[in-house]
């Protein structure tokens, strides 16, 4: 009965933060399009710089000569950090905006469900801009998609999430006690952009490739890359699979153990309900 419960709360709320989307179909289009055009001007810059579409200095570093590809992947897989970071963490500030955040914290049921709710909602509507995105690069860039690499792309995706909303979940309990998260927001995302491999290898700095190692989006993108552009197989990508696997169980413990302690100060203190 119990789960019954929570599964109801978990579908009201995904319900509800897809009426609230569909209600702005521009900002659908803006995240199904325009990650893929910010990459562009690196691929033009790459082009005018080699004078072509391959560099054999670029593979000395990643394994393929084809900068491209790899640029657009990284675009790709970008999308659910932007989604995760400014969907899912800001999503208690609009509610307070909205005037619910009071009413949600006060109810009586758990707090893991509608958490989770809104979670599922992000991985829904972010896949829904990815598979557009993937779909202009296989139309507009020519971008290569083997049917047999479908299958370990989306695990790998979905271990990027798990990781990805762990760190959200914290993100969304701070956002409680210091109201607006926008500044927060950024400065984890251009962090994310600065030292993960989204628009070129963290292997031309020792400094950039060691903070690299701590970030889940760093490890997707080896694998996701190693199984397009290389013709890996999980099997043969498995270290960073389990290094993926790691951080996400202590991105999403520490998330939910932050989220819980900041929410239990916040009741105490009354700073719930201030602007």
């Amino acid at each position: 009965m119990n789960s019954f419960y929570n599964l109801s709360i978990i579908s009201a709320e995904v319900k509800k933060c897809l009426k609230i989307i569909l209600c702005y179909p521009m900002e659908i289009v803006f995240w199904c399009i325009f990650p893929i055009f910010w990459a562009v001007p690196f691929i033009f810059q790459g082009n005018a710089l080699v004078g072509g579409m391959e560099s054999e200095a670029f593979s000395d570093l990643t394994g393929t000569t084809q900068f491209m590809p790899y640029i657009l992947i990284g675009a790709v897989l970008n999308t659910y950090v932007l989604s995760a970071l400014y969907g899912m963490s800001n999503s208690l500030r609009e509610e307070s905006y909205w005037g619910t955040l009071e009413l949600i914290l006060g109810s009586p049921c758990s707090k893991i469900p509608i958490l989770l709710g809104k979670a599922l909602n992000e991985a829904v509507t972010s896949t829904l801009f990815a598979v557009m995105q993937i779909f202009i690069c296989i139309i507009i860039f020519g971008l290569d998609v083997a049917v047999n690499q479908i299958l370990p792309i989306m695990l790998i995706v979905i271990l990027l999430m798990l990781g990805l909303y762990g760190l959200s979940i914290a993100l969304a309990g701070i956002t409680i006690q210091i109201k607006q998260s926008h500044s927060l927001i950024h400065t984890i995302e251009y962090l994310f952009y600065l030292f993960s491999p989204v628009r070129y290898p963290v292997n031309i700095n020792p400094w950039i490739r060691m903070v690299s190692l701590v970030i889940p989006l760093t490890y997707a993108l080896i694998v996701v890359r190693g199984i397009m552009l290389l013709d890996k197989s999980l099997i043969n990508l498995w270290q960073n699979v389990v290094i993926l696997l790691a951080i996400d169980i202590g991105l999403i413990v520490l998330g939910y153990y932050i989220f819980f302690y900041i929410e239990k100060r916040a009741r105490k203190s009354g700073i719930i309900s201030t602007y």
